[in-house]
């Protein structure tokens, strides 16, 4: 590396993204890894620490961005599972390893979790600096536009096991937005029926039709949960809430013995819920966050080309267009933004 500086986009304050000069991290600790970073995925959460007022918290002055892949530049010495040129995508989600839910072997349940991008530098810039632990080796073959989707689609799969969905059986996925997108592609390559989404912008509508879905319904438009039932055979086999704030319109189109996934984040959300309709239906409602153990299978999907997702991506963009390009995507004027850093 020649220079000792490089750009990097830096969660300043509230509602501010700096794109600017600073130091080319360097390694601190035995079990450092440092990565040139091929492509960041803007993520939902990156555009909710951005808001005003913010709706995930992140530490001030830290690089954004957590959906990231590059190459190994440089590593500690106590790596001996990563060398100079490997490939790595970055698993973001750090868990403690000792507190009672990593040794019930659901880290993703940590209490002491520790996220890139959130609370230590992450991918939004020329260089990244990781732990070992948090690196996940992927194909040099691999695309770099899907590398971009790894982390995202590993989230996915967490719920998607949940759902246990069989060839055939329908599905609903409501909010057409990246993640609603990306539930309706693996649904779709696992076999299912029909795959309804449900949305009121008007462009991703549009933009949801044109990815594949079976069906798009508009709410504001029409009776959904009539027109759910039109469409299938008494509802959904599998519903996902993938807005986060939905879990009685789930409910409203769910089939009896239908599995519920809420996969949004919406902390502000509630809802009134009548158990009644749970019992009576026996229906399962299921969350899901981060996903165990689907990091490797995210990454096989991709490389294996089962699933392809470059088609959602609607913003290319370098370091300088990025502050601009999260507004547009927080506007709902884009469906998957990506950044590339040396553009």
């Amino acid at each position: 590396m020649p220079d000792k500086s490089m750009v990097a986009a830096i969660f300043e304050d509230e509602g501010k993204l700096a794109v600017r000069q600073v130091p080319i991290p360097t390694i601190r600790s035995a079990q450092d890894v440092l990565v040139k970073v091929e492509v960041c995925g803007v993520c939902g959460t990156d555009i909710r620490i951005l808001a005003v007022p913010p709706v995930v918290r992140a530490k001030k002055g830290i690089v954004l961005g957590h959906e990231y892949i590059g190459q190994v530049v440089e590593v500690g010495q106590d790596v001996p599972q990563f060398q100079p040129g490997d490939r790595v995508a970055v698993i973001p989600d750090l868990p403690c390893g000792y507190c009672r839910f990593c040794a019930e072997g659901r880290p993703n349940l940590c209490e002491n979790m520790v996220s890139i991008g959130g609370d230590t530098d992450g991918g939004f810039a020329h260089y990244a600096l990781a732990p070992a632990k948090g690196l996940y080796k992927i194909s040099p073959s691999l695309p770099v536009e899907a590398g971009a989707f790894v982390e995202l689609l590993s989230c996915v799969m967490g719920g998607v096991q949940k759902a246990a969905l069989l060839p055939g059986e329908d599905v609903v996925i409501i909010g057409a937005g990246p993640a609603g997108l990306v539930y309706m592609k693996v649904l779709k390559a696992a076999g299912a029926g029909k795959v309804i989404m449900v949305e009121v912008s008007p462009w991703r509508i549009d933009f949801a039709r044109r990815a594949g879905a079976d069906l798009v319904i508009n709410p504001k438009q029409e009776n959904l949960r009539e027109a759910v039932r039109a469409a299938t055979d008494g509802g959904a086999h599998v519903v996902v809430d993938a807005v986060g704030s939905q879990i009685t319109a789930a409910i409203s189109v769910a089939r009896r013995g239908a599995r519920i996934i809420v996969f949004g984040e919406d902390h502000k959300a509630e809802c009134t819920i009548r158990p009644r309709d749970i019992q009576g239906q026996e229906l399962r409602i299921l969350g899901s966050f981060i996903g165990i153990q689907v990091f490797p299978k995210a990454v096989n999907m991709l490389e294996s080309r089962a699933v392809q997702l470059s088609d959602l991506i609607t913003h290319r963009l370098s370091l300088p267009e990025l502050p601009a390009g999260i507004a547009e995507l927080a506007a709902g004027h884009g469906a998957k933004g990506v950044c590339f850093p040396w553009r």
